[in-house]
Parts: structure tokens; sequence; C-alpha cells
């Protein structure tokens, strides 16, 4: 046998070194003469392995291991040469094209034969050390010819794969100390990726219709896909022991998987169910494994979140729903991760983590198979209450040990800039409160009020001439999340509950607290205190406003806070008596008309007054509403974005006004009718299409036509626009539209990078103890917006001469050494 391998190696040699010569009709000769050599050494070799198969049993046990290395050897050689012939033969290939492929048959037949031979029950005593040694050889080699016919036949790769997936596992015992099962599982996971990278390529090719030859392709992928994974799942469950070095290309292989579930469910082909269907149906069992591998979980916590997010918030949801049927241990370790930088972490903290970089898949309509119920037929749902659904069903599994983890995890992302990710929180945070200990959501609403009373609105003044320079005209969205939570928080809390709150936190000292309370949902002893308190903060506020010269911080904030809450109430349709309130207002708009405070009065405030002042139309005297309309309309040119869009619901509440016969009527009408000019003809989208869903109602509901024939006159395009509107006609976006609302988005989010400090929340909470001190924000009044940018101009410098010395770092000498440490010493001895 040695010899005919060394044989096999001379033939393939002297092929290699004709092969380079000239073309002549003694070359293709040559070619022929070798090739043949070739295949009668594989024939040679299949008859005696055909003899050795037929051998009694008891002479066969020996024979194997001596034939083995060499057939495994030419095996090797014959595929190598016959993968490589397009390089080895180059214009030649023709030629010798015939012989080569009945060389590869040849080769096929022998390797047969040999897992015939393989299959023989005297080969599987393993008695020795020999024995398994040769065994150990045989699956490696194994390997590397998968290798070689991984692109070459289709159905000689599976057979290959097969022969070592049957010996492997059949020899498991014997093997699992010797055997490279890393080795075999990541190039079974790489193949599989690979092979769901061809199926995607197929998908994307034939979107709109696909060729009987690609559906064939596409089946042929589709079924190695699925039986190579089978085999990973055989290798995992047979060496549960061996799979912390292949964890990281298992991991992969998961997530590529799993793209399939999310990444075509808008392409509209009937093989994307068969292929989610024969795919993920192995995603469960092969996680199931994986689940105790501590060197998997690492891999997982230290995932891209940003190039595949969407696959990997699947993944997170997926060991969600596998970890209540895990052990308490299993459990535990996905809790309280270490990833591979040592840094800790927690399934929950990955899942917000990734949920905030899906965005484009939160935003489009990702269909995923829902809860099925009992009975009724399985309904597609959005990735949004997929992961919901899912993560309200792990909480309700995990034991009360692990809520301080839950609690971290959702308190800190209550606070989280990003939409969707404090939704999210929010949401599990309401399960918990709703399925909860009663206790235990009355413990989280506590904690809601401090960070909330903590966390308040606060002024900026000017130190030099003790005057307002600015009221903050918005709150930050963290502050705006605690109070969704605690809105929706209270709404599970008992009679008794709300007013054990109320002592602790009376609503005397913290009326912008209960403001963003349900109302309809608190005791009537609470609401009667909050409306008396809204009025006379809002009587005394206007009262101390009139009397004096120099207004103190204080009052217009209080004056904020009245307004606040008077809005909430009739928002929440618990209002006032109008009688009470309008006097009030009235006197506010009065002050604003004046030169004494009117400057003072910021976007914020001017924004809830109008508010307040839609409420209160029923109401108003003719005389009172010119007064109003007409500061509503000299506040528009140059107004901030929040004004144009209280005037906006102001005007669809005036729809309901009936204005009496008198000398101010048509001026009214025509102040209300250039406000709705001056909102419909807007460059700002937002404002432009609020303003026609408020030209809308008041148009159906108005008793007064002449006001919609003034807005409309002498504009042909507002014409069309309306009509458009009403009769449901879309339009398509102009460019400019489109720039308006991105350069619109960089100035807001610059603006709030500006704004967002870090600020103390009270550290004695009852619930979460330190956890609180470490997510501290708060809500800044005015910073100026230069300094910022000119910080951020200079950071991002810094990082780029880091990244430029990162490149130069073997051309440094030591002085230059030693005057970057000194410069960079100095940075931070100044912060």
């Amino acid at each position: 046998m040695p010899q005919a391998s060394d044989m096999f190696d001379s033939a393939v040699d002297n092929l290699l070194a004709e092969a380079g010569m000239t073309e002549s009709d003694h070359l293709q000769k040559t070619l022929l003469t070798l090739l043949t050599v070739l295949m009668d050494i594989c024939e040679c070799l299949e008859l005696c392995l055909g003899h050795a198969i037929n051998k009694e049993e008891e002479r066969l046990s020996s024979l194997p291991h001596a034939v083995s290395s060499s057939v495994l050897h030419v095996l090797y050689c014959s595929y190598t040469h016959c993968s490589t012939s397009d390089k080895i033969y180059g214009e030649q290939l023709a030629l010798v094209a015939a012989p080569l492929s009945t060389l590869f048959k040849k080769t096929h037949s022998l390797q047969q034969a040999f897992t015939s031979l393989l299959e023989r029950p005297a080969f599987c005593d393993c008695s020795s050390v020999n024995v398994i040694e040769d065994l150990t050889a045989v699956c490696h080699r194994l390997l590397e010819i998968s290798k070689v016919v991984s692109g070459m036949d289709v159905r000689v790769f599976a057979s290959t794969l097969k022969i070592l997936s049957n010996l492997a596992v059949q020899h498991a015992e014997v093997l699992k100390e010797n055997l490279d099962v890393a080795a075999i599982l990541s190039f079974l996971c790489e193949e599989i990726v690979n092979t769901c990278y061809h199926i995607a390529t197929l998908l994307l090719q034939n979107s709109q219709e696909m060729s009987e030859q690609s559906v064939l392709l596409l089946r042929q992928h589709l079924k190695l896909a699925v039986f190579l994974l089978k085999i990973v799942v055989h290798f995992c469950e047979i060496f549960t022991n061996c799979l912390s070095r292949a964890a990281a290309w298992l991991l992969t292989l998961l997530l590529s998987i799993l793209r399939f579930q999310h990444e075509f469910t808008l392409t509209p082909d009937a093989f994307i169910d068969e292929i989610q269907h024969h795919l993920l149906v192995g995603l469960k069992p092969l996680l199931c494994l994986l689940l105790s591998d501590k060197e998997f979980v690492a891999q997982v916590a230290s995932v891209d979140l940003v190039s595949d997010s969407t696959s990997v918030c699947l993944l997170c949801v997926t060991i969600l729903s596998l970890l209540p049927a895990s052990d308490a241990k299993v459990r535990d370790v996905w809790m309280a991760i270490n990833d591979l930088h040592g840094a800790s972490t927690s399934i929950l903290e990955i899942l917000f983590s990734s949920v905030k970089h899906c965005y484009m898949s939160l935003v489009l309509p990702v269909c995923l198979h829902g809860v099925t119920r009992p009975g009724k037929p399985p309904v597609s749902v959005s990735l949004y209450e997929y992961t919901c659904t899912n993560l309200c069903g792990f909480i309700a599994c995990i034991p009360s040990r692990q809520f301080p983890v839950l609690e971290l995890c959702l308190l800190k992302h209550t606070l989280s800039w990003d939409a969707y990710t404090a939704c999210l929180a929010i949401d599990a945070w309401c399960f918990v409160g709703r399925y909860g200990d009663s206790h235990l959501c009355l413990q989280h609403c506590k904690l809601l009020m401090e960070l909330c009373s903590t966390s308040l609105p606060s002024l900026t003044v000017d130190p030099a001439n003790a005057a307002l320079v600015d009221f903050r005209s918005y709150r930050a969205v963290p502050y705006i999340n605690l109070q969704q939570a605690l809105f929706r928080l209270m709404k599970f809390t008992t009679a008794e509950q709300q007013l054990q709150l109320f002592e602790e936190m009376a609503v005397e000292t913290h009326l912008g607290l209960w403001s963003c309370m349900p109302v309809p949902y608190l005791h009537p002893d609470i609401v009667h205190r909050l409306k008396m308190a809204a009025l006379s903060w809002l009587s005394q506020t206007v009262t101390a406003l009139k009397c004096v010269d120099m207004v103190p911080a204080q009052h217009i904030l209080n004056l904020g806070e009245a307004l606040t809450v008077i809005s909430c109430l009739y928002r929440q349709r618990c209002g006032f008596d109008e009688l009470q309130v309008l006097p009030l207002v009235l006197t506010v708009w009065d002050l604003l008309a004046s030169s004494i405070v009117g400057h003072l009065f910021e976007r914020h405030i001017l924004a809830l007054l109008i508010d307040c002042s839609s409420y209160l139309l029923p109401v108003m005297d003719n005389c009172s509403l010119k007064e109003v309309v007409g500061l509503v309309l000299t506040l528009m040119p140059g107004s901030a974005d929040s004004i144009k869009l209280a005037a906006a619901s102001f005007l669809s509440a005036f729809g309901s006004k009936v204005v009496s016969p008198s000398a101010e009527q048509m001026k009214i009408l025509a102040h209300v009718a250039q406000l709705f000019r001056m909102l419909l003809t807007d460059e700002n989208p937002m404002i432009h299409q609020r303003a026609l869903e408020a030209f809308s109602v008041f148009a159906e509901k108005t008793n007064h036509e002449m006001v919609v024939s003034l807005c409309l006159q002498e504009d042909s395009t507002l014409q069309q626009t309306v009509v458009n509107y009403l009769s449901k006609i879309s339009c398509k976006s102009s460019l400019s539209e489109r720039n308006f609302i991105l350069s619109h988005q960089v100035e807001t989010v610059r603006g709030w990078q500006s704004l967002c400090v870090n600020n103390l929340l009270h550290p004695n909470t009852s619930l979460l103890g330190k956890a609180a001190e470490s997510f501290r924000f708060t809500e800044m009044g005015h910073t100026d917006i230069k300094s910022a940018a000119a910080v951020e101009e200079l950071i991002g410098a810094v990082r780029s001469s880091v990244d430029q010395l990162r490149g130069l770092k073997a051309c440094l000498t030591d002085m230059s050494r030693r005057q970057l440490q000194e410069a960079y010493d100095k940075i931070g001895a100044l912060l």
C-alpha cells in the first residue's frame, strides 16, 4: 500500500512538470498516459479493498488500519488534482477534460469501497491505543478531503461528511480526547454560512420570478444546508464538552440562519416559508446544547451589535424563550455574564442594546410568527411585539433573587434616549407592575416619583444682573420616559397606596410631579387637591408677576408648572370650572402683551398658554377672543415649532367656537384665516401636516365658512394641497422637504447633546439602592451651542490624532514618546 501511494505521488509530480510544457502531440499523449496511471492505481487499490472486505472477520481486524493511510492519501491527492486542474493545465485543460472526469469517478468509487471497509464490524474493535490513533487520523484526513471536495460535487461532499460523522459518532467515547471536534464544527459552520449566502444571493437575483434552474439550485443548497445543520447538532449533542473552541463559529452560524427570519419577510417568494421552516427548525435544538457553554455565553456578550443587530436581537429572544426550561445554574450564568473583555453584562442588557440598533427593522413591517393560541391560526407580528412578548414571558419565569438585575436593566433603559429601547423597558416595567406583587409596584412608583422630583426643570440666571436668561424650552427625553413609566404604573396601584404616595409627595410641594399622573385613575381627594393647588399656584404667580418689576426666576417656573397641570387635567377630561381659570389665563395674556415681563415668556410657557386657551374657547367673549387670537398671530413669525404646533391645536379647537356677531367678529375671523395660511405654508413638513389636519377639522365643524375661503383665496397651490389632503391623495415629498427634515433632526440632536449633562439623582432611593446612582441625568437650562460644538470638534481632533499615532507607533523615537506622554499628561491634569 505505501508503494501505491508513492507511485501516485510520482505520477502527479510528473503531471505537474509536463503540464507547463508547450502544447504538442507528444505532450497530449504524455498527459493522457500519466492520467491513465493515476486511474489504474485507484482501480488497483479498489480491488485490494474489495478483496479485504471479502476476507474472514477474524483476519480482517488488522488489515484496514494498514491500508487506511495510503488509501486516504490517494483520495486526497486525486481530489486535489481534480479541483486545481484549471490552474494546472490552463489552456490544455480541454485536452484532458475527459480523463480528468474519469479519474474523479474512479476516485469516488475508491472512496465508496473504503467506506464499505470502515463499516465492517471488525474495524470497530478499539481495544488498543494504536487503533484509536488510526481512527483519529482517518477522521482528520476525511475532514481534509471534505474541504477539498466542498466546491466540486455536492454528492461526493455529502457522502464524505457522512462517513466522517458516522465514524466520529460511532467511536465518540474513545475519540473525544484526541479528535479535533472544534475544527470539524468550525468547517461545518463555515460551509452552512456560505450555503446560506448562496441561497440569499439566489433569492435576491430572482426576486421577481425564479427560473427552473434557479429553483433546482436553490433547493439543492437548502438540502445541503439542512444536512450539514443536522450533523452540527448531532456533533454538539455527542461532544458537549468540546464546543468551546468552536463557539465563535457556532454563533456566526446561528446569526446567519436568523437572518432568514427577518431579512426576507418582505420578499413575496414561495420559498421563504420553506427555507425558514427547514433552517429554523434546527435552531432551538442547537441553542439548547450551547446554553451551558461559558465560552459561547461570552461570545454572545461580545458580539458586534451594529453590523447584525436584528439577528442578535432575535438570538437573544430565542435564548430568553429557552432559559425558563433550563437549570438554575444556566439561568444564573446568562443573568451575570462576563464578556471576552472582562466586562459584566446580562442577556437582558444584550437584548436592549441590540434593540437600540434595530431601527430599520422596527420601522419596516418585519413580520414574525407570534405566540400561537390554541384553536387560533398563527398571526404575524412586528419585531417589537415579538420581542416584547417573549421578554415579558421570560420575566414571568425568573425567580425573585434575579429581580435586582432586571430592575437595574429596566431603570437604565427607561432613561435611554432611544425611543424603542425606552418603550420596551417601560412596557416590561408595566408588565412587572401589573402581574407582580402590589407592594413591588408601590416601591417602583416611589422610586420613579423620587427620580422625577429630583429631575424637575431648572432655570439659568445671569449672575451679573440677576435677570432671567432662559427657561428650559423642553424637557429631556429621560425625564419624559420616567413620566410615562410613572403614568402607566400608577394605574396599577390601589386607592390606599395612592394616598400613601400622596402623603409622601404632597401636591402642594410637588405640583409638577403630580401633573404627569393618570388623573381618571387617581383617588377623588387627590384630584380635588391637585386642582386647588394648580389654581392657587397660578393665582399667586399671576399676582406676583403684576406686582414686581424684576421677576424672580421661581415665578416663571411656578407659572410653567401651573399651566402644565391645568393643560394635563383638561386633556384627561378632568378640567376645572372654566370661569375660575379664564380670568387667570387672560391676565397672563395681558402680561405677555405688556413690555414689563413679556420678554421673559419663553416658548415652553407660550405653548402651554396657547394650549390652555384652546380649552377655554367656549367661555371666551369676543373681546377676549380678539386679544388672544391677535397675540397668537403676533407670535407666529420666527416662533419655535412647539408654539406653531400649539397654535394648530388651538385652531382645530376653534372649529367648535361660534363667534357671535359684533364689531370684533370680522377681525377675529380674519386673524384665524391668517393664522391658518401661515401654518399651511410653513416650510416644516410636520407643521404643514398638523395644519392640514387642523384645517380639516375646522372646516368640518365651523359655522364660519368664510374663514375657509379667506384661507385659500388667491393661492391655487394651497388650494390644490388642501383638496388632495381631503381627497386622501398622497403626494411625494420633495427633496427640499427631506433635506429640511434631516437638517432639523441634526439640529435637534445637537441641541439635546448640548443640554444633556450629568446630574445627581437622589442617592437614598428605597429601591435599587446604589443602582440609581449609576444613571444620573438632568436637563440643562441654557448651554452655549457654539461651545459644545467646539468641544465636539476638539474631541474629534484628539481621536483622529490617536488613530494616526496608532499607525505611526513603530516609527516613534524615545524622544517623541516622552513628548507625547507629557502632552497627554497635561490633558489628563486639565480634566
